[in-house]
């Protein structure tokens, strides 16, 4: 039967094994960013929510590649989610976004020993002029 369906999808046109798009959740302060005017931008591949929002069916339905997140928010740490994450079974990328660190290892050692299956790293910004 498998190798029907296969032979059907070529015969259409069509890849035999679609693979589905990458999936990114952004986490973040969501109400915030919306009364300060920032815009979420609409696509397929990526979505957003808060922490608290953050439900296994939501979740499951997504079904992200990566998770982005800033290190800290209104309500949340980078321990939250990524205790969170876990929570939920994740085992791929988490990166959440901070400006430079003193001591950036230190903030990855504290994540991993709450929640040493998930692959995750900071990802390290440079300050924008114009970011308030």
């Amino acid at each position: 039967m498998d190798n029907i369906v296969r032979k059907s999808a070529r015969h259409l046109g069509l890849s035999p094994s679609p693979t589905p798009p990458e999936a990114t959740l952004i986490i973040g302060d969501l109400a915030r960013w919306s009364a300060e005017g920032r815009k979420l931008m609409a696509a397929d591949n990526f979505q957003f929510s808060d922490l608290k929002s953050l439900s296994a069916p939501f979740f499951a339905d997504i079904a992200p590649t990566i998770v982005l997140s800033p290190l800290f928010g209104d309500d949340f740490d980078v321990i939250d989610v990524a205790t969170r994450l876990d929570e939920l079974g994740y085992r791929g990328q988490y990166r959440a976004i901070t400006e430079n660190l003193p001591d950036d290892d230190m903030i990855r050692k504290e994540v991993r020993a709450h929640a040493p299956e998930l692959d995750f790293d900071l990802l390290m910004m440079q300050r924008v002029a114009n970011d308030g």
